[in-house]
């Protein structure tokens, strides 16, 4: 099966612990300054989805997302920038290991398998960068 690497500011209120590499998160918020369409955002080491994307992963039985509240809040720019109302989002939390299960992490890498880019691709993934992962 072929696997892909897939690359999409935090916020005040993010907790994190920076003596570990990567740095472990216990609490995001992730602040907006500007969206583009796309249902899955980074702030490494974090990964966000529109709730509509991760009840989607829940549903197809995707193996290695598991899904966490998130803050959201906008910056000053977003607020001027960002028309629309923001769709709810989750934190994409990974239990996966990367070349096994359909999401996973190599050094903060996203490392999806075919079905789970063809889900992605289908609830918005037009800004993302998206290459063929080496084995």
């Amino acid at each position: 099966m072929t696997y892909y690497i897939v690359e999409p500011d935090f916020g005040d209120n993010t907790v994190f612990d920076r003596t570990v590499q990567p740095a472990e998160v216990t609490r995001l918020e992730y602040r907006f300054t500007n969206w583009l369409g796309d249902a899955i955002l980074e702030c490494t080491p974090c990964f966000i989805v529109t709730d509509t994307l991760a009840e989607a992963i829940t549903t197809a039985g995707l193996s290695g997302a598991g899904f966490d509240d998130v803050e959201i809040s906008l910056s000053p720019e977003g607020e001027e920038l960002i028309e629309e109302p923001l769709p709810a989002w989750r934190w994409l939390r990974f239990s996966g290991t990367p070349h096994r299960d359909d999401f996973g992490l190599d050094k903060s890498m996203l490392v999806v398998s075919e079905r789970a880019l063809e889900l992605l691709r289908e609830h918005g993934l037009e800004y993302a960068d998206v290459t063929e992962a080496a084995p």
